[in-house]
C-alpha cells in the first residue's frame, strides 16, 4: 500500500511540475512575441521632430568657473564648457524600443548621442562637486551638485553629498525639495536615494 501511495504522489508531483513548466513556457513565448511585435512597430515608426525636446539648458545657470587653482577642477570646467555647446538629453530609463516608437528609428543615433552627453555631464558635475568639497569649498560644491540634481542626475553620490551639505546647514526645506525631485527620477537609484533623504529628514527632526 505504501508503495502505491508513493507512486501516486510521485505521478501527481510530476504532473504539477510539468503543468507549471508548460505554463511558464507559454508565458515566456507570449512575452517574447509581444516584444518582437513592439520592436517591429518601433522599426516602422516615421521620423519625428526632435528639435523641441527637453534639452539641458545652461541659460541663467551660474557655475563656479575659474575660481580656484586645481588641475582636476580645470579638467571638469573644460569638459562642462565643451558640453555646453552640444545637445544634451536625459533619457535615463527609456529603452531604445520606446525611443524608436516615439521618435522613429532614424532619430535613434542622435538621441543616443544626446543621452551619452547627459551621462558625461552628470559624471563630470559629480566629480567637480566632490573635488570642490575636498578642497573645502562647500558653497561652490553645493552650487554644482544642485545643478546636477536639477537636470535629473541619478548618481547617488551626487545626491548623498548634497544632502550632507544641506543637513550640515540645517536646511530642512532644501532637503524636502530634494526628496520631491528624487521622486521623479526614472532610475534604479530612485528608491535608495529617497531612502537616504528620508533618513536625513528624520535625523533633522530629532
Amino acid at each position: 500500500m505504501a508503495l502505491f501511495l508513493t507512486i501516486g504522489w510521485t505521478i501527481i508531483f510530476i504532473a504539477v511540475v510539468s503543468y507549471k513548466r508548460m505554463k511558464a513556457n507559454h508565458q515566456n513565448q507570449a512575452a517574447e512575441n509581444a516584444f518582437w511585435d513592439r520592436e517591429h512597430a518601433a522599426n516602422n515608426t516615421r521620423k519625428q521632430d526632435i528639435s523641441n525636446l527637453d534639452y539641458v539648458d545652461f541659460s541663467g545657470v551660474s557655475l563656479p568657473f575659474a575660481l580656484f587653482e586645481d588641475d582636476l577642477l580645470k579638467e571638469c570646467e573644460k569638459q562642462i564648457l565643451l558640453l555646453k555647446e552640444k545637445r544634451i538629453l536625459n533619457l535615463t530609463g527609456i529603452s531604445n524600443t520606446d525611443l524608436k516608437l516615439k521618435y522613429g528609428p532614424a532619430n535613434l543615433p542622435l538621441l543616443t548621442q544626446y543621452d551619452q552627453n547627459f551621462t558625461l555631464l552628470a559624471r563630470t558635475l559629480n566629480t567637480w562637486g566632490h573635488r570642490l568639497m575636498e578642497l573645502s569649498h562647500p558653497k561652490e560644491a553645493a552650487c554644482v551638485l544642485s545643478f546636477a540634481v536639477s537636470i535629473g542626475s541619478d548618481i547617488r553620490t551626487t545626491w548623498n553629498l548634497l544632502a550632507e551639505l544641506y543637513t550640515g546647514y540645517g536646511e530642512i526645506e532644501k532637503l524636502q525639495q530634494l526628496k520631491t525631485s528624487a521622486a521623479s527620477l526614472n532610475s534604479l537609484t530612485r528608491e535608495p536615494i529617497l531612502s537616504m533623504l528620508e533618513d536625513c529628514l528624520k535625523k533633522q527632526a530629532l
